[in-house]
This record gives C-alpha cells, sequence and structure tokens, in this order.
C-alpha cells in the first residue's frame, strides 16, 4: 500500500473517530475526513502524469 493511501485511511478513520467521541468538533471532522478522502483519489496523480509524459 502506498504511503498517500495510508496516510488517507488515517485521517479519515481519525475523523470518523472524532466525530463520534466529539460531536462538537465537526469542521475539525469534516475537514480530516475530506483531506483523508483527496489524498486516497489524488495521491497518485505525478506517477500517472510521468508515465503519460514518457
Amino acid at each position: 500500500m502506498e504511503s498517500h493511501v495510508k496516510w488517507g485511511l488515517g485521517f479519515v478513520v481519525t475523523g470518523i473517530v472524532l466525530e463520534i467521541t466529539l460531536p462538537f468538533l465537526f469542521i475539525l471532522d469534516t475537514v480530516l475526513i475530506l483531506l483523508g478522502i483527496a489524498l486516497i483519489l489524488f495521491g497518485g496523480r505525478d506517477k500517472k502524469v510521468e508515465e503519460v509524459k514518457e
């Protein structure tokens, strides 16, 4: 598993755990979950761009 996927899953899990345990921090939870999803979806773009250039 690549690094950006691990970090993305970590952010998503942390955001979900914070949402369950401390619901008054909903803005922080939402930001962590969105950041994690963005890392998972767009983390490997640089490798794909390099492959297309060659």
